[in-house]
């Protein structure tokens, strides 16, 4: 026997007839063969009978006969995984089939274990992980399917359901799906999947990956719902950071959504401090609306947390240093002007000596149309000289040797 024909002879496969009898939900030809061979009748990935009915079953379909007849037939399948870890309950939750789902839970409840020496039977399905470390509740979040959510939380309440591989929570990754306006669908039973999670379960874990908590995914897409039902359940995760540092209030202030400034009010409402906290180069949420010139989610912050803004970076960039520096944030070196507390920004020198005004005549040729204007005069008065002994006007007639080397936002 040649090296072909020893690995030919090594693939697992399933006879046609019986994969299109199982995909069809066809009992009959299962009827015909011991019982004790039917979980040995398997696909290269290794997906049994049951995996290759639940996969091709059409979405919302309710006919569950074909699951509970093969169960009873051939209970070793209810718990039998594939070479990815997936089961059976792993599939039915990825597409939605929640009647299924079930059918699943009522056959392990059958083959429950003494509960003094382990959780049910039942139990055990539900937490099993596959290789990625996902429940079936991480897979049916994933894939936002509601109805199942709400069976596998309502079923095992008192599980906290931890981080898979990748660091996320079933909360998380429900929080981090973006909204899309054309599946309007989607987004409310995205809605309904949080819901359902925050309801049901006793103990909430909120880890996602990089860091990041839920609330982090909610803000960082605008999300000012989702934000206030997990404050309602724990308001400490406003504090939290993530792996660069940043807090759920620098993602929302930083979000270019419509959606983002009210997600700031929400945060702020529920904790003031939040406007406080740096990151690892000591930026703010302040900071972070002035780079997308966020004029709503600045004003918020200002009418809260006007201190806030005192804070610098690392460079001693104030919030109007990045408005200089940044296209975005040129206009709130106008918006500074109808609050005062902002205005007085303009004066502070950062690190190397300049003011705002420095940095905002040295960006480019169009400030020099507005900073000649005579409005501005006395502004270039009162800022003064820098480290290097420059003045406003010296700059604005070419003379700043840092202008080709300003840091990057």
């Amino acid at each position: 026997m040649n090296s072909s024909d020893q690995q030919m002879n090594s693939i697992t496969y399933m006879e046609p007839k019986l994969y299109k009898a199982a995909a069809k939900g066809n009992i009959n030809p299962f009827n015909d063969r011991l019982t004790t061979s039917l979980n040995e009748l398997l696909t290269p990935k290794k997906n049994t009978i049951l995996h290759v009915y639940l996969e091709n079953q059409r979405r919302g379909s309710k006919s569950t006969d074909f699951v509970g007849q093969i169960i009873d037939m051939c209970p070793q399948l209810l718990l039998q995984a594939n070479t990815k870890g997936e089961t059976p309950l792993h599939f039915a939750a990825r597409y939605g089939h929640s009647n299924a789902v079930k059918v699943l839970i009522d056959r392990a409840k059958k083959l429950a274990i003494d509960p003094e020496n382990g959780p049910a039977e039942e139990k055990n399905m539900l937490r099993m992980t596959n290789e990625e470390q996902d429940t079936a509740l991480h897979v049916a979040a994933r894939n936002i399917q509601a109805q199942v959510v709400e069976i596998l939380t309502k079923e095992d309440p008192e599980f906290s359901y931890s981080a898979n591989v990748h660091g996320e929570t079933p909360l998380y990754i429900a929080a981090n799906m973006r909204f899309n306006w054309r599946f309007k669908r989607h987004e409310e039973n995205r809605k309904k999947v949080i819901d359902e999670i925050l309801s049901n379960c006793k103990s909430v874990e909120y880890c996602g990956s990089h860091g990041r908590t839920a609330l982090h995914a909610a803000a960082m897409h605008g999300d000012h719902e989702t934000t206030r039902k997990i404050l309602k359940r724990e308001k400490s995760l406003t504090r939290r950071t993530d792996d660069d540092g940043w807090s759920p209030l620098h993602y929302a202030a930083f979000s270019p959504l419509l959606n983002g400034f009210l997600t700031v009010r929400v945060l702020l409402k529920h904790d003031a401090s939040a406007a406080y906290i740096v990151d690892s180069e000591k930026r703010t949420a302040l900071h972070m609306a002035v780079v997308r010139g966020n004029l709503l989610a600045m004003g918020v912050i200002m009418i809260m947390c006007p201190a806030s803004c005192e804070l610098v970076d690392t460079r001693g960039w104030n919030a109007l240093h990045y408005a200089a520096t940044t296209i975005e944030g040129l206009v709130a070196i106008y918006f500074s002007r109808w609050i005062p507390k902002f205005e007085k920004l303009i004066y502070e020198k950062d690190n190397d000596g300049n003011t705002p005004l420095h940095l905002f005549a040295a960006f480019g040729n169009f400030p020099q149309r507005y900073l000649s204007s005579d409005w501005r005069h006395a502004y270039r008065n009162m800022c003064g000289l820098n480290k290097q002994n420059l003045s406003v006007d010296d700059i604005l007639v070419g003379n700043f040797p840092e202008k080709k080397v300003i840091p990057s936002i």
